[in-house]
């Protein structure tokens, strides 16, 4: 494990985040992006426009548009075809607690992560999880440590 964590400060975002995710122009196809995101075993793209990121898509989007009775078998589906909502947009530095709670009241399942304008990483609920298990063990450890 890594050093053990003072349970006395509050993480911020790039304890946890992802860096430099793989993200997809909001003109390719969804077949494109599901493609991208097994290849990079992620449930999760930011989505960017000439460049510029404009919003996110997940596993669980392209999972609802292609159940059945939500389209048409021969219709293409783009990426921009599931994206109607704003990302939740965070700074790097911002503290984990406030993000983490942000998260479970509004029930979204990815925060893309900025540096000065900058995406510089994403945060997913998978990776908030996996974070907290690790902090838990972590401290954990520590307590078994100044026992013995």
């Amino acid at each position: 494990m890594s050093k053990p964590h003072d349970i006395h400060h509050i993480p911020t975002l790039a304890a946890l985040m992802t860096p430099f995710p793989h993200h997809i122009d909001i003109n390719a196809t969804v077949e494109e992006a599901l493609a991208l995101m097994e290849a990079h075993g992620v449930h999760h793209l930011p989505v960017t426009r000439d460049g510029d990121l404009e919003t996110v898509i997940s596993r669980g989007d392209i999972e609802r548009a292609n159940a059945p009775g939500h389209r048409l078998e021969e219709q293409q589906l783009y990426v921009h075809d599931l994206c109607a909502r704003r990302p939740y947009i965070a700074d790097i530095h911002d503290p984990l607690d406030r993000i983490l709670q942000a998260m479970a009241d509004t029930g979204i399942g990815s925060v893309l992560v900025m540096r000065e304008g900058e995406l510089a990483g994403i945060v997913t609920v998978t990776d908030a999880l996996r974070f907290c298990g690790n902090y838990l063990a972590e401290l954990a450890q520590t307590a078994d440590d100044s026992v013995a």
